[in-house]
């Protein structure tokens, strides 16, 4: 479905790390597709999604992100499992990816190149920590998962006492859309945070709104 958008979803903004598991369901409408646990922070980061309950099965599987800093090094394995089998491995030297593999390789796009890969990106599970260990809004950021660059801001944000509710854009500015066959390359995203805290994640395509509800 609309997995990576979503764990990607997936946002990011500045603020205290969080260093327990996080939870959240992930729902169509009234129906729980699966889950994603979430720990670490910055670029010391774990998240595992469980897709089990999709329509007709077509999307079940897992998907599975880790990054790991090393001094100016960060090493990134992102694994996915169900009706394709595909693993990306990146490093990062500062702010420069310097190595790319994707298995198998015709997975791969012209992204899959770190020369056509701009400086100052994070992985998808960087990414995500951004968003889930955030209090307000994000920053514009740029995510990188070895097949695509994608570029998320803010478009508009709402306050209340208790409630930040932030708009944003998410665009596929070079390479593969999402979701073969219909290659989305522009999604809308809103991210809702409850007392300081991460609550929810919107993701909308096609006519679809995938819902990320913290649990």
């Amino acid at each position: 479905m609309l997995r990576l958008p979503l764990i990607a979803a997936l946002t990011l903004l500045a603020g205290s790390a969080v260093a327990e598991q996080q939870n959240f369901a992930m729902m169509l409408g009234n129906r729980q597709l699966g889950t994603l646990a979430f720990n670490g922070s910055g670029s010391d980061v774990h998240l595992v999604s469980r897709l089990d309950n999709t329509p007709l099965g077509v999307a079940d599987g897992t998907f599975e992100a880790v990054t790991r800093s090393k001094g100016e090094t960060v090493e990134y394995l992102g694994s996915n499992r169900g009706s394709k089998t595909r693993d990306i491995a990146l490093t990062r030297e500062g702010t420069k990816v310097t190595a790319v593999t994707v298995t198998p390789a015709d997975e791969m796009t012209n992204l899959s190149d770190v020369a056509s890969v701009p400086d100052g990106t994070l992985t998808t599970a960087e990414i995500f920590g951004v968003l889930a260990n955030g209090t307000t809004c994000p920053n514009p950021l740029t995510m990188y998962d070895g097949r695509r660059v994608v570029q998320m801001a803010t478009t508009a944000m709402n306050k209340s006492a208790e409630m930040v509710t932030c708009d944003m854009s998410y665009r596929v500015t070079a390479g593969k859309g999402h979701l073969s066959p219909f290659n989305f390359k522009s999604l809308s995203m809103t991210a809702v945070y409850r007392s300081g805290a991460l609550a929810q994640i919107t993701v909308s395509a096609g006519g679809f709104d995938l819902n990320l509800v913290r649990q």
